[in-house]
């Protein structure tokens, strides 16, 4: 038995076979046949001889060593197992919120969300880099708040509103998994930390939907063909931006003039279908040319989609080019649904049916008719409508019916 200093520890040598040696009290060193070092701790407890490593030296000081030694001495005296009460921290350290949010993510949300691509964005571009290190024994409230705070003040309080809520969720996992006792992000209102979200309801007038064919036609807009067409069948159809991403060629019938949108692709949740107007039907034939497999508006080959931002982004970067106030790919759908009420005067029934929304309980229950014919005139008049206005030469306004 010797007195450890740090001269002793440096001198000690491998051998062939693993050995210890002890100072007293049971705290020792163990020395590998290559050369590695570890600090030991040997105590008996209810009768029962246990050992555990402490650390690594030098990476352990012998300083430390000893502290760290002195402490699960006196918990051990305490009648307290230092075996256990190692076990309990290592799982305290583990315990954080970013194992929680990914374990969250792999065994909810990415099976069940729709999309879970942008959940998995927010997890690792916000709440692991802000929030992840702390443990969930000591996250509290004003810690949740003051990193949301963060994401406003780059100029984004609409996305720190839905990491909120990505967080309650996530929480309320933990707490049903028993890794949480309580949420702390539940009290916390997105009015307080992103404001009150107004719904957008920008409507395209009919000179601005012209003004945007006409320029989309033009050598002035730098866009691929491909996201050219992609605003106008949107337009003319109404169908939401991840429904023609997605959509394959499969999905038509040129000789029928029908899209049928399978439920996987659909808001919905049901089978969802389109008549293809004359002018759809152009813009498909001319997307066909460049490819007849994989999806019809593709990225970077035919076997992967059109990425979730790439036409918001795209309509972003001819923004002032066009020459109208602020409009996103969803306002073509608000337009497309709005001129259908208000310039051509279908039946806000048919418009319903033509957007793919799920009716009332008591309609659907009772009502199975999907309008078809009616939805295939809508379609027709309002196809029939813009070629009138990309062709005229007279300025054209309208106001919302308020």
């Amino acid at each position: 038995m010797s007195s450890f200093t740090d001269t002793y520890i440096k001198a000690l040598k491998p051998k062939a076979a693993r050995y210890e040696e002890y100072e007293g009290g049971g705290f020792g060193i163990r020395v590998t046949p290559n050369g590695v070092k570890s600090w030991v701790y040997r105590y008996k407890i209810n009768g029962k001889t246990d050992k555990l490593t402490l650390g690594h030296y030098p990476t352990l000081s012998l300083a430390n060593a000893k502290k760290r030694f002195a402490e699960l001495s006196g918990l051990r005296r305490d009648g307290q197992s230092p075996k256990q009460i190692i076990e309990q921290e290592e799982q305290k350290e583990n315990n954080t919120v970013a194992k929680l949010v990914q374990a969250w993510y792999s065994g909810y949300a990415e099976k069940s969300r729709k999309k879970p691509r942008q959940i998995k964005q927010q997890i690792d571009a916000d709440i692991i880099p802000l929030l992840g290190h702390l443990s969930l024994d000591k996250i509290q409230t004003i810690d949740i708040a003051k990193a949301l705070d963060k994401i406003v003040a780059r100029g984004a309080p609409v996305h720190a509103n839905r990491v909120l809520s990505t967080i309650k969720q996530a929480f309320n996992y933990g707490v049903s998994r028993g890794s949480l006792q309580y949420n702390p992000a539940s009290n916390i209102r997105s009015r307080d930390i992103g404001g009150i979200e107004k719904p957008r309801d920008r409507v395209l007038t009919l000179d601005e939907i012209r003004k945007i064919w006409r320029f989309l036609d033009s050598d002035k807009s730098a866009m691929s063909f491909q996201t050219k067409c992609a605003i106008k069948i949107i337009l003319l159809t109404g169908v939401r931006t991840a429904e023609l991403r997605l959509a394959t060629w499969g999905e038509f019938n040129l000789s029928e003039s029908l899209w049928t949108i399978p439920a996987e692709h659909c808001k919905s949740g049901a089978t969802h279908k389109i008549y293809l107007s004359d002018q759809v039907k152009d813009l498909l034939a001319t997307l066909h040319q460049e490819s007849s497999i994989g999806h019809v508006i593709y990225g970077e080959s035919p076997d992967q989609p059109l990425s979730e931002n790439a036409l918001s982004r795209a309509i972003a970067r001819i923004q002032e080019r066009v020459g109208i106030p602020k409009w996103t790919a969803h306002d073509l759908r608000r337009t497309f649904a709005t001129h259908l009420g208000e310039t051509i005067r279908i039946d806000p029934v048919v418009i319903e049916k033509c957007l793919g929304h799920k009716m009332p309980r008591i309609m659907s229950t009772y009502n199975k008719n999907e309008m078809l014919p009616e939805r295939k005139d809508a379609l027709i008049k309002w196809s029939k409508r813009i070629l009138t206005l990309i062709l005229s030469d007279n300025i054209i306004t309208f106001k919302r019916v308020s």
